[in-house]
């Protein structure tokens, strides 16, 4: 028994890959000695609260960001009319070049260019609203999303 015992606590244990304890959700932690603005080296909790500071800050940035969608419709919601918007914007763009070539081939006029032209401008002005308001709203989730990896990593 005591041969059995023995062996187990002199016998070296493989130790796993790193990869493996990756995957089982372990962290690398680099212990780097980091300094102050006059060369001293900082503590451990006070590395900590340096990056927790950090952390706040970005935070407070991408609150900023999300209080700029406030009120606004949800991204599925917007995505119709955003697509709507795009493929009119597609069409006044595809017939407005055609309408060039066609002036350069000699087969229109100046003002037929000129009203494809601006047929385009509208299409690409009607768009902008629902284009900006889109943007808003895809930025906020994603700083929604940022928020929520910072918390999880900086304990904040």
């Amino acid at each position: 028994m005591f041969e059995k015992l023995a062996s187990k606590l002199t016998k070296p244990k493989t130790p796993e890959s790193l990869d493996d304890l990756m995957a089982k959700g372990a962290r690398l932690q680099f212990n780097f000695p980091v300094k102050d603005a006059q060369g001293r080296v900082m503590s451990a909790e006070e590395v900590k609260e340096m990056h927790r500071a950090s952390a706040r800050a970005q935070i407070q940035g991408h609150e900023r960001t999300i209080e700029k969608a406030a009120g606004l419709r949800s991204l599925e919601d917007i995505a119709p009319d955003y697509k709507a918007g795009g493929d009119k914007t597609a069409a006044a763009r595809k017939h407005w070049e055609l309408m060039k070539r066609r002036y350069f081939g000699g087969m229109a006029e100046m003002p037929d260019v000129e009203q494809a032209q601006h047929a385009f401008n509208v299409a690409v002005e009607a768009g902008r609203d629902v284009g900006l308001e889109y943007a808003k709203v895809k930025a906020a989730d994603a700083a929604r999303a940022e928020i929520e990896r910072i918390c999880k990593e900086f304990n904040v």
